[in-house]
């Protein structure tokens, strides 16, 4: 008998213990966008990224990055964890980043490339909020708002809006559905 409450009362502290630990891991998903600093061998680049966090489990999250080489947007797909205030991610290979949150809607990354093109990176990035308004992105005025309204608004964030919002699988967004998934986004 008491080796039941013992076992009982061990399983609930463990139970509180993970839920404690896991309200403590902020939501990360979203896109995050600022400017970035790269120092290469031979020159200085100033320009923008961007980071859209479209998965995340725990403290674990994936999701890929976009920035512009030689006037093209990039992808690169990452991965990444949030461990007592440090977000530590990898892309490929040659190329890692460690930071942390600097507020609810901010973070800091340092990125390294490895690679025999070695440089490092700084980036400022403060999370995009979606304001606008489901009237302003129903161009059309049809009361649903079409992948490509939305596209047009947040061609960053398109899928992802769709993909959770979209309860009805209809392919497009009624304005409660819309309200709905910015409330549930904090929003």
């Amino acid at each position: 008998m008491k080796r039941t409450i013992f076992t009982t009362v061990l399983a609930a502290l463990l139970l509180l213990a993970a839920t404690a630990y896991a309200q403590q891991v902020p939501e990360l998903r979203g896109t995050w966008k600022g400017e970035t600093k790269i120092q290469t061998l031979d020159r200085v680049i100033e320009s923008e990224c961007a980071i859209v966090i479209d998965v995340q489990n725990g403290n674990t999250f994936t999701g890929y990055k976009l920035y512009f080489k030689k006037k093209v947007l990039t992808r690169e797909k990452l991965v990444g964890i949030y461990d007592n205030g440090r977000i530590i991610i990898a892309e490929n290979k040659n190329e890692s980043a460690s930071g942390r949150l600097t507020g609810k809607q901010s973070m800091e990354l340092i990125y390294v490339d490895h690679s025999a093109d070695a440089r490092v990176q700084f980036c400022a990035l403060n999370r995009i909020h979606f304001t606008t308004g489901f009237v302003e992105i129903d161009k059309d005025g049809d009361k649903v708002l079409m992948r490509a309204e939305i596209t047009h608004h947040y061609p960053l964030n398109a899928e992802r809006i769709i993909k959770e919002a979209d309860r009805n699988n209809d392919g497009k967004l009624t304005q409660k559905e819309w309200e709905d998934w910015k409330k549930k986004n904090g929003e």
